[in-house]
Formats: C-alpha cells, sequence, structure tokens
C-alpha cells in the first residue's frame, strides 16, 4: 500500500515541477516582456501560479488514483495503462504549451478554446503562422515530449513493478478516499470561490498575471465554461444594431445636479441583493431599510432603476463597464473579453483620481479578481486584509467592518479618490452580527433581517462620512448589485430587477429629489462621468441619465431570457421558446422586436470581443 501511495505523491508532485518548468520557458520565450518587470514579479507569478498547478496535476491524478483499486493482486497492465495514459495527457499538454508560446504574441492571452476556430479554415491557420518560427517551435516540441515522456517513464518504471499484493478489501476504500479528496486541490483549497483564473491574478501587471496561468488548466476551463462557439444564437434582424443606436443617439446637454468647480470623490456602494422591494419609498416593505429612507431627504433617488442582470458578476460589470448582462454567459470569466471593456476607475485613474476596491470576502470569487485588476483599481482590499477575528460570516468580514476600514482609509487617501465598495452580509446565508430586529428563520425573514443590518450599517458610515474633511467635495452613490426573488411581496420577473439608487453627498448642489426616468445599471458609467465633465465616449451601452433628450429604456436578462422595459409598460420573453411570460402596459410588437434586437446586438458584441 505504502507503494502505491508514494507513486500517487512522485506523480502528481512530477506535473507540478513540470508546469513550473514550463512557467520559466514562457518567461524566457517572452523575455522582452519579462524584463519589463521587476524580478519580485517574476517570483510572485511562480508562487502564484502554483495553486493552478496543483490544481492540474489534481486532475491528472483522478484516474491514475482510481484505478489503483484494481491493482491489489498485480500491476502489469496497470504499468501499460500507465504510459500510454501519461504518453497521451503529455502530448497534449506540451503542444499547448509550446503553440501557447507562440499565440501569446499574436493574442495579448493564454491559449483557450477559441483556437479551435482555426480548425474550421486550416488554410487560413497555416496562412496566419507565415512569420512564426516553426522549424524552432517544432525542434522545442520534440526536446520536450522527449523530456517529458523520459521522465515519466523513468517515474513509472521505478514505482510501479514494486507494488506488492494486497486485499482487495483494503485498496477499495483507501483509493476511494483518496480519489474523493482530491476535489480538494482541485477547487484549490477550502475557500468559498473554486479554482479561476482571479485566483492567481495578484498584480497590475498583465503579463505577470497571465505568466500564472497554467495553460492546460486555462484550456479546459475555456472549453468547459466559455465553449468555442462564435455564433450568436439570437439572431432575429438584419438592422438589430441600427436600432439599437438609435436608443443611444442623444444631443450630449445634461441636467448638472454636482458641484462643478473642481474633481469631485466618488464612492460607489454596491449593496448586496438590494431589491426595491425592501424600500418604503419605492412601494416596497416598511420597516425594513428605514435610515436609507431617512436618507433619500438629503439625496437625489432614483426610483425607476434596473439591474442589467440576476448575478453579482453581471451586475459588476454593468455598474463598473456600464456593459450589459448576457442570458447565458458571464464576461467577466473571460479575461481577454474584460479587457476591452471601458470601466470608471480605468477612465478615472486615467484622469488623475486615485481608484480602490473594498470587499470583506474573497475576491477571486465569480472571477472578479482578474476583472478588477485588469480595470486598473490602484488598491484591492479583500478578506485577506482583514484580521481572523473579522472573519465572522461564511463570507467574510461583515459589512460595518468594511465600511469602517474603508473610512479609516479614505482620511489618508489623496484626492480626488474613486473608491467602490462592495457589501456582503445581505447575501445567503444572511447571516448578521446584530440583535434580530425584523424575526423568524424562514429565507424571506432571516433576507429581510440582513438588509435591516446592511441599512444601519451603510447609514452610520454615511453619518461618520459627514464629519470628514472630504465629505463636502464628495458624491456618494448607493445602489445594488442585482434585485432578489425575496421578498415575495411582487412576483414578477420584472419586480426582481427594480433596484433603488440614491445619490448623497457634499457634492451634490440638490437634495431631497425623485428622479423618475425610467434607466439601468449600465447608465450609471455614463451618468457619472458626465457630472464629472469627462468623456463617455467609450462606453456605448451606458446612456446619460440626466440627457435632456435621452431615450428611455431598461433591458435586463436572466438564464436565458430578457425582460424589455419601456415607460408605457414592459415585457418578459423565454428566448429558448420564444414565449413572452410576462407583459404590462400597451407594448406592441414593435417594443419586443427592440428587446430582442437588444438582445441580438449585445450578445453580438459579447462574441466580438
Amino acid at each position: 500500500m505504502r507503494k502505491r501511495l508514494e507513486f500517487i505523491a512522485l506523480y502528481g508532485l512530477t506535473w507540478i515541477i513540470l508546469f513550473q518548468f514550463f512557467r520559466v520557458l514562457f518567461f524566457a520565450y517572452h523575455h522582452d516582456k519579462s524584463a519589463a518587470l521587476p524580478s519580485s514579479l517574476w517570483v510572485q507569478s511562480t508562487l502564484h501560479g502554483l495553486r493552478m498547478d496543483v490544481s492540474f496535476a489534481a486532475y491528472l491524478l483522478l484516474i491514475p488514483a482510481l484505478l489503483l483499486i484494481f491493482t491489489y493482486d498485480r500491476s502489469k497492465w496497470y504499468q501499460k495503462f500507465l504510459a500510454g495514459y501519461t504518453y497521451v495527457v503529455g502530448t497534449v499538454i506540451v503542444l499547448l504549451v509550446v503553440v501557447d508560446l507562440e499565440l501569446f504574441k499574436a493574442w495579448g492571452f493564454r491559449i483557450d478554446s477559441t483556437s479551435l476556430h482555426y480548425l474550421e479554415t486550416p488554410a487560413e491557420a497555416f496562412a496566419s503562422m507565415g512569420a512564426a518560427p516553426i522549424f524552432p517551435l517544432v525542434i522545442l516540441l520534440i526536446v520536450l515530449l522527449a523530456l517529458t515522456w523520459g521522465i515519466f517513464r523513468s517515474v513509472i518504471r521505478r514505482t510501479v513493478p514494486f507494488f506488492k499484493k494486497t486485499k482487495f478489501y483494503f485498496t477499495l476504500p483507501a483509493f476511494i478516499v483518496l480519489t474523493a479528496s482530491l476535489i480538494i486541490p482541485i477547487r484549490g483549497g477550502f475557500q468559498l470561490a473554486p479554482m479561476n483564473e482571479s485566483a492567481v491574478f495578484f498584480s497590475d501587471k498583465s503579463f505577470a498575471n497571465y505568466a500564472a496561468v497554467n495553460v492546460p488548466w486555462n484550456y479546459m476551463s475555456s472549453l468547459i465554461n466559455a465553449g468555442y462557439s462564435k455564433k450568436n444564437p439570437f439572431i432575429y434582424y438584419d438592422d438589430a444594431d441600427k436600432l439599437v443606436g438609435d436608443l443611444y443617439n442623444v444631443s450630449g446637454t445634461r441636467e448638472q445636479v454636482t458641484d462643478t468647480t473642481g474633481k469631485l470623490n466618488v464612492i460607489v456602494l454596491i449593496w448586496e441583493s438590494f431589491t426595491s422591494k425592501v424600500v418604503e419609498d419605492l412601494n416596497g416593505m416598511k420597516g425594513v431599510t428605514p435610515r436609507f429612507s431617512s436618507l433619500t431627504r438629503e439625496g437625489i433617488l432614483f426610483t425607476n432603476m434596473y439591474a442589467s442582470g440576476n448575478r453579482s458578476d453581471k451586475g459588476i460589470v454593468a455598474i463598473l463597464s456600464g456593459y450589459p448582462a448576457q442570458p447565458t454567459h458571464s464576461i467577466i470569466k473571460i479575461p481577454k473579453k474584460t479587457l476591452t471593456l471601458p470601466s470608471l476607475p480605468k477612465e478615472l485613474r486615467k484622469n488623475g483620481w486615485q481608484t480602490s476596491f473594498y470587499y470583506g470576502g474573497e475576491s477571486e470569487f465569480a472571477n472578479m479578481k482578474s476583472y478588477l485588476l485588469q480595470e486598473n483599481f490602484d488598491r484591492i482590499i479583500d478578506k485577506s486584509d482583514f484580521a481572523k477575528a473579522d472573519m465572522n460570516s461564511k463570507w467574510g468580514a461583515h459589512d460595518h467592518i468594511v465600511l469602517n476600514k474603508l473610512l479609516n482609509d479614505l482620511d489618508q487617501e489623496k484626492q480626488p479618490f474613486f473608491s467602490t465598495i462592495f457589501t456582503l452580509s445581505s447575501h445567503e446565508p444572511f447571516e448578521v452580527p446584530a440583535k434580530t430586529v425584523i424575526p423568524g428563520n424562514d429565507p424571506e425573514h432571516l433576507f429581510l433581517n440582513a438588509h435591516h443590518y446592511t441599512d444601519s450599517a451603510i447609514s452610520d458610515f454615511i453619518k461618520v462620512a459627514k464629519t470628514k474633511p472630504w465629505w463636502k467635495n464628495t458624491l456618494v452613490v448607493i445602489l445594488a448589485d442585482h434585485g432578489h426573488p425575496l421578498p415575495y411581496t411582487q412576483k414578477t420577473k420584472t419586480s426582481e430587477f427594480h433596484i433603488p439608487m440614491l445619490w448623497l453627498g457634499g457634492a451634490l448642489s440638490q437634495r431631497n429629489l425623485k428622479v423618475d426616468g425610467l434607466c439601468s445599471q449600465t447608465d450609471l458609467a455614463a451618468t457619472l462621468l458626465g457630472q464629472l465633465k469627462l468623456s463617455s465616449g467609450s462606453f456605448k451601452w451606458s446612456s446619460d441619465i440626466f440627457g435632456k433628450d435621452r431615450t428611455p429604456f431598461a433591458y435586463f436578462a436572466f438564464n436565458n431570457g430578457l425582460g424589455w422595459v419601456r415607460p408605457s409598460g414592459f415585457l418578459v420573453r423565454d428566448n429558448l421558446g420564444g414565449n413572452i411570460t410576462e407583459r404590462e402596459g400597451a407594448l406592441g410588437a414593435d417594443e419586443e422586436k427592440l428587446g430582442k434586437a437588444y438582445l441580438q446586438a449585445s450578445f453580438g458584441d459579447y462574441i466580438r470581443r
């Protein structure tokens, strides 16, 4: 039994060492980009990438570990299988590593499933390789294959033949348990978020992040999660792009509601699952968020805003990049696509703002970290920046702790600053470190009580912020990442996407104002940049809410469905069956066409990125 365990450990360790060697090779091949990095980042790329190397090595161990169950009386067959398995897997991995070396020069990202497009047009594939050093790469491929095969042949020959006979009832439970335990390294550990690109992204230097990525892991992940089809499944009209483009044609004149004498500080506070159904001022339940209702008298309440998607990963991109959600995919999962997006932190940092992002949980969750790093946040504060004593919820540090840290940090922050904070206490399982105000142990009452806690935490944050010297020159934007089916007071799909937005701060020139114009999360980017006197031209999916002649509409996407909201009503469509599942008001066939055109155009844009 011991020899079998030694073999598994040695086999996995050999793969990990090879993956690290392949990373060194990547640095050497791209020596010009490597030389531009401080040497400390080479080491950090290696250390951060180790987690992904271990993860993929664990994948490779699954089949060999499971089959060890049947080696109780003989191992010759196992040795033959293992040799064939390793040759096949090793060949594929080495081929990916070598091809990736050259493709990274052309693409700027690690090889993924998009490479399969070239199999459809082999002539173009060979033509595009004209500038590549084919002969040296072929030699390198042969050398690496020989090296890989040679190493594993030695590992197998020095271990497997020495397996001793044992009893089946020993190998069966032992290697079932061992195989099952591989899920831990596969998912990257015991943390909430499973292994993803964000787990190894650590720097604002893209090359250092990409060097940390394990090539075969990245390729497998893209095959599973992203697919390789570039065909838009939502094709309805030839003029879809024009129809949607006309919705964004505005003159540029707007109403100014903030001070224009200097550069304003901006705090964007993203409230987890903050649905309008818990806000009394928006015809929601009474007593759930009373302090938010009180704060609306001091600022500008946007009463008719809709979330773009139904998950946090889609909401963050909609808020910060003004980019609409996709019904079947999430752009944040694909770093090469998010790299092409505009964003508020990127735009503001370029114009002199200090940028920061605060979250009490794991920034790797839903692949957020890779997106945040690409969007040029100067600082990303997450779970790792808080003391263990502050880890008082399943997700991480509760809202009041993170809000207090933001308050303290902003006292030392260079102005103007742009800070984003993402709360987490109102996420399932709705644990809060406060006395229960809304009693009940069912999900709905726990949800309401969690929002009551976050309401108090945000109110306390605003109360202290008002005493700070930077308050008079600051705009605070409070809005949700997405809505929620709870509470079940309103059961339409549209009510799940209706969310509040409130502007506060000393920088406001108007207060106790309600803006009833129909709008989306995606419109925050253009609206905010307009108030800051900055161009929003790169945010093509964002419309200035204060624009004098804007077209009022909201689009939202959920699991293979869409919602289309206009001042005269709304409709909800099932994309699979093509059925209108909800409708209210006087929206005719022309409005349904607009909603479908928006889906087609926005998903087409997503595919092209």
